[in-house]
């Protein structure tokens, strides 16, 4: 037997620490002065600019620099902090996934716990993982899919993350963390176009169409702004954008709606299930998943509106039905939690 629930589903992030001596604000880390600092102590430990003493004494206004009381807050803009290398964590996997390390030879099995640095590339062949970056943003990297971490920075003090993924083939889907201050950033690259977002839910797939690189891009939530050497095209939450390498970015297309499902609002079943959904105008075919904990289980498509479910076994699971129109853009998902066992 199992339940059926048509509810919201939340995301919980795993919180990751922020170690600070005070508060912070939107544009200013803000650093308490200890015992004996001096403003030469903390531009040494904190700031990468060689003329920091000067100004930060006129940033803050500091009338005598040789001697700060304890205590006192010096605020410190977050662009000038240093950055430091960050690494990503894998938090879940299933079935095949192995990382090339750099300057290693050769590829290994990746695991739950493992930690990749940057220029680190991770391969999921029959299998998926999660991987959770320093501000706790997440990829979730498909079956067939390869990624380089091209570029992980943190600034740890300011809150500030700097995450550059290199998308080598397939698909992922990103669920960004609303960056924190101007300077922060996170983007997926490929030889077609870049996507920078902010705040954001996005998918990300990468193809290979009469020898060129072809990028497609579904924003789901936020913003994003997609570049190539031919120019800039922004998307709003609910729009897509196929960009082919050299050549101008089209303008981007809304999203298919979610399916509405035949389905009351809690259904006691029998496995197998068959699920039904109402026919979406424009759709070529839809696609139905299955995850748990995040991961992607399967993925299969179909023509029709009634798709038989069947689980692995006891626990919760999440069914995901999104309809894809004849450019290849997948729309919104209509997400079914699933609870099955005694």
């Amino acid at each position: 037997m199992m339940r059926i629930f048509l509810q919201p589903l939340l995301f919980l992030s795993l919180l990751f620490p922020l170690f600070s001596l005070a508060e912070q604000d939107q544009d200013d880390w803000l650093y308490q002065v200890k015992v004996n600092d001096t403003i030469w102590d903390i531009c040494k430990n904190y700031v990468a600019d060689s003329q920091c003493w000067r100004k930060l004494v006129d940033y803050n206004q500091i009338k005598t620099p040789k001697y700060l009381p304890p205590d006192t807050i010096v605020r410190i803009p977050k662009a000038w902090l240093k950055p430091s290398l960050a690494q990503a964590l894998v938090i879940a996997v299933q079935g095949e996934v192995k990382v090339l390390r750099d300057g290693e030879e050769g590829e290994k099995p990746v695991t739950v716990g493992d930690q990749l640095s940057q220029f680190d590339t991770i391969t999921a062949r029959n299998g998926s993982a999660m991987i959770k970056f320093a501000d706790d943003s997440r990829l979730l990297l498909k079956p067939n899919s390869a990624v380089r971490m091209q570029g992980l920075r943190y600034y740890q003090r300011g809150g500030i993350a700097n995450t550059q993924l290199r998308l080598l083939k397939g698909r992922v889907k990103a669920s960004v963390e609303k960056l924190r201050g101007l300077e922060s950033r996170f983007d997926i690259a490929t030889p077609a176009a870049v996507a920078a977002v902010r705040g954001t839910e996005f998918r990300v797939g990468l193809a290979e169409e009469s020898g060129k690189a072809v990028m497609v891009t579904e924003l789901l939530e936020g913003g994003l702004d997609m570049t190539n050497d031919q120019g800039k095209q922004r998307l709003a939450a609910g729009e897509a954008l196929r960009a082919v390498e050299g050549e101008t970015l089209q303008a981007p297309v809304k999203l298919l709606p979610r399916p509405r499902l035949e389905l009351s609002a809690a259904e006691q079943v029998v496995l197998p299930y068959s699920l039904r959904w109402q026919p979406i105008a424009g759709a070529a075919y839809y696609k139905v998943s299955l995850r748990q904990s995040g991961l992607l289980l399967w993925e299969n498509s179909t023509t029709d509106v009634t798709y038989a479910i069947d689980l692995p076994g006891d626990g919760d699971f999440e069914v995901q039905i999104s309809a894809v129109d004849e450019q290849g853009f997948e729309g919104r998902g209509r997400r079914l939690r699933i609870a099955s066992g005694e």
